[in-house]
């Protein structure tokens, strides 16, 4: 599966996300934040290629627990709504999301 660097750029920052355990979600705005972007919608049209990656590769879907800040405001801690449909629905992407905070990243990195 190839992805542009642009989608590359948010692999890495979302792995980094894991990698430092700061928080169990990352806001959408913060991740536009950590990498280069023309905006909060580059961010989710990335989300869709990076996903299918993180799933190519065996791995968390970790656009599970991307939130707009829309949803953390309401504090519904759900993913934009194209990831929950992608995802199969709210529990799924919940369920998801619960894969991605257990999942030993530092360790999975060190292999």
């Amino acid at each position: 599966m190839d992805l542009t660097p642009f989608q590359i750029d948010v692999v890495r920052a979302l792995l980094r996300s894991r990698i430092d355990g700061s928080s169990h979600y990352l806001m959408q705005d913060d991740l536009a934040g950590s990498i280069e972007t023309p905006g909060k919608q580059a961010i989710a049209d990335a989300l869709g290629p990076v996903s299918e990656w993180f799933r190519a590769h065996g791995l968390p879907d970790v656009t599970a627990i991307v939130v707009p800040q829309d949803n953390a405001d309401q504090k519904l801690m759900l993913p934009l709504d194209a990831a929950v449909e992608r995802m199969g629905g709210r529990a799924a992407a919940q369920a998801e999301a619960a894969r991605v905070r257990d999942f030993d990243w530092v360790h999975w990195r060190d292999s």
